[in-house]
């Protein structure tokens, strides 16, 4: 193998894997952050029950590990498009990979103001630092502001994450049925995410849920395909 051929296949080598690594660590991160704060659980419309909700969970140790799940993705996913071999594909990556650096910044605000601020509001709540009127419309101003960034970003993290399924897709490089689910996922994601943000009377985070659940296990299989690759790609240079 001449030198340059052995060094492009080292760098295929190490992108395939460390985004393999570091996509499985963003999904294992984010179904933490998920489990331990139980969103589907908060009862919406009740700040006062939203209050004793986050109290019962370690909200903004959950919080912090969202940010970081998101944040792998935001690494990963563009090294995984950098590592496919056809260039159209690799084209296509890499126009969904502004839409992911936005999407990863959007959901890291969100679940920063989200995560520090309802975790702070409940605790001068429970401590008696602030009476329950006032709570309250310390809580509404914060849903408020972190109402529009959260459904924006879910949005766009659908965008995002279906033009690298699209790209995959296209690749042939990884099955079909996995790269089909990561489109269908994705795209629900992001119709479901728009029509959260444009209010629309039907739409509701507890749709949303199933749909972004299935774009994890996508990612989870992502994560699988690219260790096998790089695994792959070693013996590959070791025979050689």
């Amino acid at each position: 193998m001449s030198e340059p051929l052995e060094s492009e296949v080292r760098v295929r080598r190490f992108r395939t894997g460390a985004a393999g690594i570091i996509v499985l660590l963003g999904t294992a991160l984010t179904v933490v952050s998920q489990f331990l704060q139980r969103r589907g659980d908060i009862p919406r419309g009740d700040p006062i029950g939203v209050f004793d909700h986050v109290l019962g969970t370690p909200w903004l140790a959950a919080a912090l590990l969202g940010i970081l799940g998101a944040l792998c993705w935001g690494v990963a996913f563009p090294t995984a498009g950098r590592a496919l071999r056809d260039p159209v594909s690799r084209a296509l990556a890499r126009m969904a990979d502004p839409l992911l650096v936005v999407a990863v910044a959007l959901f890291a605000v969100n679940h920063a103001h989200d995560g520090f601020g309802g975790g702070m509001l409940a605790r001068r709540w429970a401590s008696g630092e602030l009476e329950a009127g006032a709570a309250v419309g310390d809580f509404r101003v914060v849903e408020v502001l972190v109402g529009g960034t959260s459904v924006l970003s879910q949005a766009l993290l659908g965008l995002a994450l279906g033009g690298y399924a699209l790209a995959m897709l296209r690749s042939r490089e990884y099955p079909r049925a996995l790269s089909w689910l990561g489109i269908v996922a994705a795209a629900g994601w992001f119709l479901l995410g728009s029509a959260l943000f444009l209010r629309l009377p039907w739409a509701s985070f507890e749709l949303l849920l199933p749909l972004a659940g299935l774009a994890t296990v996508w990612t989870l299989g992502v994560g699988i395909v690219l260790l096998r690759s790089s695994a792959s790609e070693g013996r590959v240079g070791a025979g050689r």
